[in-house]
């Protein structure tokens, strides 16, 4: 059996990535790494009982290389809350020893109770 041709897919993940308007590679990176924080949160949410997984431990990888190629934290305005909430982004950075602006726990904690009592 022959592989599908994906030219046609491909070129429209080529187009749309012109979209992005990153102009340095570090802009470029830094949405990259905010994105993995993203897929950590999925894989720990998808996780068998909330299991830390080999899925995990590879995002963990890849978000510690670029934390470190960038040489900065991202900021905890752009990290999912249950993130916040478990300290999973703050022990990150105090074990990779990256220097981090400490998360606001007040609203942290405030925007969930909202987040959970709109969704019942």
């Amino acid at each position: 059996m022959t592989a599908p041709d994906r030219t046609a897919e491909l070129q429209a993940a080529i187009d749309s990535a012109a979209l992005e308007g990153f102009t340095t590679p570090k802009e470029a990176a830094s949405d990259e790494l905010s994105r993995l924080w993203g897929d950590l949160h999925e894989q720990i949410r998808d996780a068998r009982d909330g299991c830390w997984s080999v899925g995990c431990e590879d995002i963990a990888h890849r978000i510690a290389v670029l934390t470190r190629a960038l040489g900065k934290a991202t900021p905890w305005q752009r990290i999912q809350l249950d993130l916040l909430e478990s300290g999973i982004y703050q022990r990150f950075h105090d074990l990779a020893g990256v220097p981090y602006e400490q998360p606001d726990m007040e609203w942290v904690a405030a925007e969930l109770a909202e987040r959970r009592s709109a969704a019942r």
